[in-house]
């Protein structure tokens, strides 16, 4: 029985009917891990470089990030056009610039 690795991804992501976290991924198998582990860390994608990285058709990718984002994974940023669909990571590795903390912050603690 030859399945493909689309079935197989469709598949792990149906049978897990919960929200999906971060730490879920390492359940995943290939390519479908490695890919949700490159869009956590970039945190902003687009569905052409989560086709490029899943390497199924431009269909099948979709239809992936739609189950992501109805498990609560990913969502559809306002970015969004009707040529391109842009996600981003619930959860993603990115950090928030740093700010400068007030001149008297020792006033403060003190």
């Amino acid at each position: 029985m030859n399945v493909s690795l689309y079935q197989i991804a469709l598949k792990e992501l149906e049978d897990h009917k919960e929200d999906i976290r971060p730490s879920d991924i390492v359940l995943f198998s290939e390519p479908l891990r490695s890919a949700l582990n490159f869009v956590v860390r970039l945190g902003r994608f687009s569905l052409t470089e989560f086709t490029k990285k899943l390497e199924f058709t431009p269909e099948q990718a979709k239809t992936i990030a739609d189950i992501l984002v109805a498990r609560n994974l990913l969502e559809i940023t306002r970015f969004s056009t009707a040529e391109e669909t842009y996600y981003q990571a619930r959860i993603s590795a990115m950090t928030r610039p740093l700010k400068r903390p007030p001149l008297d912050i020792w006033k403060k603690i003190d």
